[in-house]
């Protein structure tokens, strides 16, 4: 096992206390569209907090266009637009953490504590080349900003407390901040306790695990343009129960340390600078014994794994007449080690991660040109040198064989440890706004995602093999966007389009499926294919008086491998949800139905299975008893349907597929206050 660094609990222990958490749908919320980008959703934090499931990955759904793939209670892994993993850019203020689960039982969002940011932002699809390589679906920005104090009171805090009657959770956040003109310091700590769920049949879903956050910020405020920050955060997850999986998660520890500079008039020539520099590591074990019941024919497995994150970026912005240019150099180094057990003998049996070091380099340059008539062009190139290396995949474990042994599954392979390419990403954007506060938009993108650590070098042997393909090439997203959105007066909408035709698209697949391979078995392997992704979304949102708010949002995603005429995995259906809410003087109340349709285009030759349609009824309210004191409430699938995501997970370790039944009926209660 890991031992926790005595510091990091001092913090957590100092900042944390039991007390109660909710399990909720999130209410509508109020969409802060950013001036620049019109497909893209900014929601304030605590609006998403305060009547959500506080799981970061479960209130993620609620965004418009976010869906999550659930395993168990804890470590929801976001999906947009058909697309996950690294094809989502999750930046977490500024930084990146990587998990240390091959099978994504702790994803960034895993050490992510929603209630801890000021803000979230999700752009759909390619809008930018700043914001890192990859990020072919879509980014998502965990933001926080610096506090601000009223005259004569050079603090704040805030304390929020909850529980709810499915899983009986137990939730905790208090945050306090201090300080003055010239710098601050803030102080937060969260607690989660949550015992294992039932479906709206009334079985009960294994989903239960502890959890402990905290972070502090130290900043600088030397005048009203520069802020220099340093940050230090710690997640530590315990005893996680994953029904959607054949092991449990005993212990996921990660921590995150920070160095952000801002300046907003740096000189005549450089309007901005933006400076990152982070640090991440993640210890994370799992294993099939120590949280359920092995097996008596069973073999008692564990896997320990261990992943470094390191990060830098200065980004700089310059105004050259009508166009401004954000242009600036970015590096990021990924390290990963994992190893599987065999605990009767202490042996260690394969190293899945086999010393994998990824390397990727880039620069990038931004113009934003403004013209008359409320038009604006975009136009970015990014330029990416990516490099992977394997570095003890020659070492074989005591299953008998080495993961270079294990990747001449592949026909084509022919020793190689080493993956490298460079690429030159192009993005071209047209907006413009029209009278009546209609805004149109237009784009074309070209973008490179590079393979992981786990798609390229994963190496476990035995009957039920999981093997990466060193010889992967990136996938190459050609995208086009288009859309109109409205807000005027008592209403606004959104209607957007895309079309993403992949080229070298990553597919994780059975090896009986691919002439590439040797086997003709179950194995789980992965090859290069040409595929496409499209899709459309729409939202509305109207108020036909101060009291009534009514919305709905719906989003329909297609995804076909074409090279052998399937369709790709894990792909949504139409799916959406209506809302309705009234508001007083100091109370309002609402209630929500959520819904999908069937899934039946799905890969069953992978073993993806269907997935029926669903709907949900949520009920919520909050009353403000004063200025400090708000109180919350609410039921969750009021009428307690037994539902499944239409999200799969096939299992390297047994051969099943996975689908996790979503929460029964659920009453939660929430008390905010501020001081």
């Amino acid at each position: 096992m890991f031992i926790r660094k005595p510091l990091s609990l001092a913090l957590l222990t100092a900042l944390s206390l039991p007390v109660m958490a909710d399990e909720t749908q999130l209410q509508p919320v109020e969409v802060q569209e950013q001036a620049d980008k019109t497909n893209t959703q900014t929601v304030p934090a605590k609006e998403v907090l305060n009547s959500s499931n506080s799981e970061t990955g479960s209130a993620m759904r609620q965004m418009e266009g976010v869906d999550a793939s659930r395993m168990g209670g804890h470590g929801v892994d976001l999906f947009i637009r058909g697309q996950k993993t690294s094809q989502l850019n999750v930046l977490l203020d500024g930084a990146k953490i990587e998990g240390g689960c091959p099978n994504r039982m702790d994803p960034p969002t895993a050490y992510t504590e929603i209630s801890s940011y000021d803000q979230i932002t999700v752009i759909r699809g390619v809008q930018t080349v700043t914001e890192g390589s990859g990020g072919t679906g879509g980014t998502v920005l965990f933001e926080r900003s610096a506090p601000t104090f009223t005259e004569g009171k050079p603090y704040e805090g805030e304390i929020n407390l909850g529980t709810s009657s499915n899983g009986l959770r137990k939730d905790l956040n208090a945050t306090v901040a201090a300080g003055g003109d010239q710098g601050y310091i803030v102080l937060q700590g969260s607690r989660k306790s949550a015992e294992s769920y039932t479906d709206g049949n009334g079985d009960t879903v294994n989903s239960s695990y502890e959890s402990q956050q905290g972070h502090v910020d130290l900043g600088w405020t030397p005048d009203d343009h520069q802020e220099l920050k340093f940050s230090y955060e710690r997640s530590v997850v315990e005893d996680a129960l994953f029904q959607g999986a054949s092991m449990d998660a005993p212990l996921s520890d990660g921590d995150t340390t920070r160095l952000q500079y801002r300046n907003t008039k740096v000189n005549d020539d450089i309007q901005e600078l933006n400076f990152d520099l982070y640090y991440s590591d993640v210890d994370h074990v799992m294993n099939n014994f120590e949280l359920r019941t092995l097996p008596a024919t069973g073999m008692p497995m564990e896997t320990r794994s261990s992943v470094q994150t390191r990060g830098a970026k200065l980004k700089l912005t310059s105004q050259v007449g009508h166009t401004r240019l954000d242009y600036g150099l970015q590096v990021e180094n990924v390290d990963k080690s994992a190893t599987l057990y065999n605990m009767n003998s202490g042996a260690a049996t394969f190293y899945m991660w086999p010393e994998v070091e990824s390397v990727t380099k880039s620069a990038f340059v931004e113009a934003t040109s403004f013209f008359k008539d409320r038009q604006k062009v975009i136009m970015g190139l990014r330029y990416d040198v990516f490099e992977a290396n394997a570095q003890t995949a020659d070492i074989a474990g005591a299953g008998g064989m080495s993961a270079q042994q294990l990747y001449s599954t592949y026909a084509t392979y022919a020793g190689e440890t080493r993956n490298t390419s460079d690429n030159l990403n192009a993005l071209l954007r047209y907006e413009r706004e029209y009278d009546g506060n209609l805004k149109a938009f237009a784009g074309l993108s070209r973008t490179y995602r590079y393979p992981d650590a786990t798609e390229l070098f994963i190496a476990k042997g035995g009957s039920m093999s999981w093997i990466g393909n060193p010889n992967l090439k990136p996938e190459e997203h050609n995208q086009f966007d288009i859309g109109l959105s409205q807000h005027a007066g008592n209403y606004n909408w959104s209607v957007n389009a895309y079309y993403d035709r992949a080229n070298n698209y990553i597919l994780r697949d059975l090896a009986k499926n691919q002439t590439e391979s040797n086997k003709t078995d179950s194995s789980s392997i992965y090859v290069n294919i040409d595929a496409e992704i499209y899709g459309l979304e729409a939202s509305t949102q109207w108020r036909p008086s101060n009291i009534w708010t009514l919305g709905a949002q719906a989003s329909l995603t297609k995804g076909r491998n074409l090279t052998d005429g399937r369709n790709l995995s894990n792909i949504a259906p139409l799916s959406g949800s209506l809302y309705a809410e009234m508001h007083g003087g100091n109370w309002d109340a609402g209630s929500r139905f959520n819904f999908a349709t069937e899934q039946t285009e799905v890969n069953s030759e992978y073993g993806e299975l269907q997935t029926a349609a669903w709907s949900t009824v949520d009920l919520y309210g909050n009353y403000r008893l004063n200025k400090q004191t708000t109180l919350s409430g609410g039921v969750d699938n009021a009428l307690d349907h037994a539902y499944e995501n239409y999200l799969n997970r096939v299992d390297v370790t047994s051969g099943n597929t996975y689908k996790v039944y979503e929460p029964g009926r659920t009453l939660w209660a929430r008390l905010n206050v501020k001081f």
